[in-house]
């Protein structure tokens, strides 16, 4: 009895387990920027003053729990704490503090799979 009980939580457990990941917004990251301070009086080509510039950068292949911070456009967001920078291919309905998983792979866009 108590063992059938056991596998009934156990199965229970587990199919809601299995349903929060596949309820998981997926959103398609396209690449990732790291944000460059420029030193004072740097111009852009139309001569206006540019005080930081957004260089694509190479993340290591893995997986990677973040947090969304500032929003810099609509398909660019912040990854909270560092000076890194999420491009998506569309505009995803986040927010501020929202958190996820970001799985870059060795080759290609990556995946940010926000939590529910």
């Amino acid at each position: 009895m108590k063992r059938t009980f056991f596998l009934m939580v156990l199965a229970l457990w587990s199919i809601c387990a299995w349903a929060q990941i596949t309820a998981a917004e997926e959103h398609e990251v396209v690449a990732v920027y790291e944000k460059m301070g420029l030193p004072d009086g740097s111009l852009d080509e139309d001569g206006d003053e540019v005080k930081f510039v957004f260089v694509p950068t190479d993340l290591d292949e893995g997986t990677y729990n973040v947090e969304i911070g500032e929003r810099v456009h609509s398909r660019m967001y912040q990854i909270k704490g560092t000076n890194l920078y999420m491009e998506f291919r569309y505009s995803p309905f986040l927010s501020m503090f929202d958190e996820g998983v970001l799985e870059w792979p060795f080759y290609g866009n990556g995946t940010f799979f926000e939590r529910e």
